[in-house]
């Protein structure tokens, strides 16, 4: 029987309100900061918790997130690819720390604006503030022993709820990205889609599909439209050269495993930018999929997370790449 909670903490206002409402819901209730940066807990968590009389465990992340996300993801940048730390952090730092420190009776709760609703990962019905892409590479296993509370709220009563409750939260939204990546990488040159040198760069990290700046003045407007890794060069172009109608997924955490055939979802491929219709044929055997665009989709960017929906209901999540098992 769950009748306990472990809450997952940061001191923002909606993992404070996570905390607020789990504390009326459940009988029992611990609270958990995983300390990614190793800078303490923030006192807003440490006087939350005590006003609830809430014991608070802290667990310090700084190997895992160090090696788990901070290095692969700048890994990734040298190589030219655009990661998502935040995804990466959420399946092997963030969640999945707790969720090794859960007892049987707990249930692990987040202040994502997600749900999990007979066994699917879904969207959270504020789609402003929507996080089910930055979970969709979540696994399975941890996501059957969620709550989140904040599926069906709306970020505005949530931190009215909050500020009324008069418990302390850090004001300031947190930054997606958690880390300065290290180093520049190797220079290289900036040139044209037709192979002409426009320029050079210091470094392929920092430079991701669709970006202007950092690639010098042109009579016309040019965006960066992909990296080459092999040549360590920066490829600019027009913006009609930033449209692909293809793309593969590697590494897919299958939440709702197809049976191997075509099928057609929606496709998400960075957080604020809309899902759009695809055809998907899955490789299951190597967890990777060739993905049709029914349109032309802009700026595409390798290394990111593709996240498939059917309606409302996470698919999967995986890595996009522009070639198979890249």
């Amino acid at each position: 029987m769950i009748d306990s909670a472990l809450v997952c903490v940061s001191g923002g206002v909606d993992s404070t309100a996570a905390l607020l409402m789990c504390n009326r819901l459940y009988p029992t209730v611990r609270a958990v900061f995983v300390d990614v940066r190793q800078e303490g807990v923030p006192s807003e968590v440490s006087r939350s918790c005590s006003a609830l009389g809430i014991p608070l465990v802290v667990i310090d992340a700084g190997t895992s997130f160090n090696t788990c996300v901070k290095i692969p993801s700048e890994n990734m940048m040298h190589m030219g690819l655009t990661p998502n730390p935040c995804a990466l952090c959420n399946a092997r730092v963030k969640l999945a720390l707790p969720f090794s420190a859960l007892r049987d009776d707990e249930v692990l709760v987040t202040g994502h604006y997600a749900g999990f609703t007979d066994g699917i990962l879904t969207r959270g019905s504020d789609h402003t503030k929507d996080q089910a892409y930055f979970l969709s590479l979540v696994s399975a296993e941890i996501l059957h022993r969620c709550f989140f509370p904040l599926a069906h709220s709306m970020k505005s009563h949530v931190r009215t709820q909050v500020i009324s409750s008069g418990l302390p939260f850090i004001r300031k939204e947190s930054q997606d990205l958690c880390f300065v990546p290290g180093g520049d990488g190797l220079p290289g040159e900036i040139v044209t889609v037709a192979g002409e040198k426009a320029g050079t760069h210091n470094g392929l990290a920092g430079f991701t599909p669709g970006q202007r700046k950092g690639i010098g003045a042109h009579k016309e407007k040019k965006y960066v439209v992909r990296l080459d890794r092999k040549r360590n060069r920066v490829i600019i172009g027009d913006k009609s050269d930033l449209y692909s109608k293809i793309c593969f997924l590697n590494s897919i955490n299958w939440l709702q495993k197809p049976h191997g055939e075509p099928f057609q979802c929606l496709l998400q491929t960075r957080y604020r930018k809309p899902a759009f219709q695809v055809t998907v044929i899955p490789d299951i055997e190597n967890d990777s999929a060739v993905v049709k665009f029914h349109e032309p989709q802009r700026s595409v960017a390798p290394g990111q997370v593709g996240a498939m929906f059917s309606g409302n209901g996470v698919i999967g999540g995986g890595i996009i790449s522009i070639k198979a098992g890249d």
